[in-house]
């Protein structure tokens, strides 16, 4: 018996796995993720000469993206494939370089911000605001320094019973609390890209600094293959636009909704929209307020409740992204689409009729084609907002079943309102509170003791959501398991690419006929 195949048939290499041979009764390798695929067709084409020599065209030589001469591909989110294992030993050697300038590039982001945070604002609270301080039997240097740290981390705490109402009207201080507050959080990729862009222009041209320059170019290309925090250009940009935009609605809002409130209109007009400005930075996850929270609107209220829940947001869906490991073990392969033609709606009409395209239009599943970058924003999304918002839920009616003999009480200081306030400024560690009338503590300091416990459940599982998941590393050490899957990566992303019908299809397969696959080469090695 002899069994042929055709010209349109390729093997995969067997990966022999060491170790004894497990079997799981549910596979957690992820949807799309077939490992015992060894024989895989590719589509009939009528024209493969053509569409082979147009594959070239369409594919993203790795050569324009890398520091060194190369004959590989470039596929989304800085994965690369068909790279030979010389080629993929200089990959390991520029990521090496990259993270060794992060292990000191970081720290002294962190030591520096604080430094100058703490002698710049201690000075000033010691010059320009001592009463403030020995009022409340502190030392001045001691505020100060205690306010930039806490504002670095974004923990909202501070010496004063008042928290920064004290400081309305000091300048300096709020735009440089304001600062800090922005370098420690949600500005932290933004403001070490600009550092490393910095180093970049400032580094000479000479020969000798070429080495370094190389690094920090690819630190700047391809940034998610050394660090979670991060970001490439236009995933910055993106985050930027974001930032901007929230705490811009937060500030417009500020200055609007409080029209007429006697708390802000005593206020001079300058300072009056300073005071916006910071506390916009403040409250979405800073924990500091120049205004108390009870004495503005109580639609401005609502409005920070929203964006507390929300702050983590722009980091997170920009983690998510621009991930370069995370997803193959999530079982997602986007298409390659930089240079793809895409097939419109008309397209689809002309070929199966009318009633054929309006049925998919009405299904959406010519979107079902396209799982790109904004449909696993999409996902990430959905799935973060239904993680949370159960927990929530839970713990203000929790919360409300507890407080029920003090709402019976006093039903307006301990609202339902009140409770969601102070429930999700725990959960996204923000630390903004309503108060508690006639008292110093915050409004948690009025709860019973279960209730207080709650809080503190909730505040620790809010403050893990902004991490990046365990499968989303940071840094991955060069290896031939890392190496192979970055290969079967684009192998599965062109395949897919076939299978959906673009015209651009397996050109690097076919560019590279005459090259030995680099899981055969690193297998050969290994029995040398």
């Amino acid at each position: 018996m002899h069994i042929t195949f055709g010209p349109n048939t390729y093997f995969h290499a067997d990966r022999t796995q060491s170790g004894h041979n497990c079997h799981r009764f549910v596979s957690m390798q992820g949807v799309g993720v077939d490992l015992h695929a060894t024989i895989k067709r590719r589509p009939q084409t009528s024209n493969s000469h053509t569409v082979s020599e147009a594959r070239l065209e369409t594919l993203q030589s790795a050569s324009k993206h890398l520091p060194f001469s190369n004959s590989g591909f470039l596929s989304r989110n800085s994965n690369f494939h068909h790279l030979s294992e010389e080629e993929r030993q200089k990959l390991g050697g520029y990521e090496y370089r990259a993270i060794c300038l992060l292990s000191w590039l970081v720290p002294a982001y962190y030591l520096l911000f604080q430094l100058f945070g703490c002698l710049g604002i201690g000075a000033y609270v010691a010059m320009s605001k001592p009463l403030v301080a020995r009022e409340n039997g502190l030392n001045p240097w001691w505020v100060g320094s205690f306010n930039a740290v806490s504002a670095f981390n974004n923990s909202g705490m501070s010496l004063l019973d008042a928290n920064m109402v004290a400081f309305q009207t000091s300048i300096y201080m709020l735009i440089t609390m304001g600062l800090l507050i922005l370098a420690g959080n949600t500005c932290y990729p933004i403001f070490l890209r600009l550092i490393v862009w910095t180093l970049l222009k400032l580094m000479p041209s000479c020969e000798s600094w070429d080495h370094h320059r190389k690094t920090l170019q690819f630190l700047l290309d391809h940034p998610r293959r050394c660090y979670t925090n991060l970001f490439p250009s236009r995933h910055t940009w993106w985050l930027l636009a974001c930032v901007v935009c929230l705490n811009g609605i937060d500030w417009v809002a500020f200055e609007v909704l409080n029209i007429g409130n006697e708390a802000i209109t005593s206020l001079p007009a300058g300072i009056g929209i300073l005071d916006g400005l910071f506390q916009a930075l403040a409250v979405r996850s800073g924990g500091f307020y120049v205004v108390p929270i009870p004495s503005v609107r109580v639609s401005l209220q609502v409005l920070y409740v929203i964006m507390m829940y929300i702050s983590v947001y722009p980091v997170v869906i920009t983690m998510r992204s621009s991930n370069v490991y995370e997803e193959r073990s999530l079982g997602i392969y986007a298409d390659e689409e930089q240079n793809l033609p895409q097939t419109t709606p008309q397209d689809v009409s002309k070929r199966h009729g009318l009633f054929s395209a309006l049925r998919q239009r009405l299904s959406g599943s010519h979107h079902s084609h396209e799982q790109t970058r904004s449909y696993f924003v999409r996902q990430q999304l959905r799935a973060q907002l239904a993680h949370d918002l159960w927990w929530l839920v839970l713990a203000v009616f929790v919360i409300m079943i507890i407080e029920g003999s003090n709402f019976a009480r006093e039903p307006a200081i301990f609202s339902v309102f009140n409770v969601i306030f102070e429930t999700v400024s725990a959960y996204g560690c923000v630390g903004v509170s309503v108060g508690f009338p006639d008292q110093a503590y915050s409004f948690a300091g009025g709860l019973h003791t279960l209730s207080k416990l709650v809080l503190c459940a909730v505040m620790i599982r809010g403050r893990h959501r902004g991490l990046p998941v365990a499968i989303d590393k940071a840094v991955l050490l060069p290896g031939e398991g890392v190496d192979e899957a970055e290969e079967e990566d684009g192998e599965i992303r062109l395949e897919r690419t076939i299978s959906r019908g673009r015209t651009v299809l397996i050109g690097a397969r076919t560019s590279s006929r005459n090259r030995e696959p680099y899981s055969k080469r690193s297998k050969r090695k290994n029995l040398a």
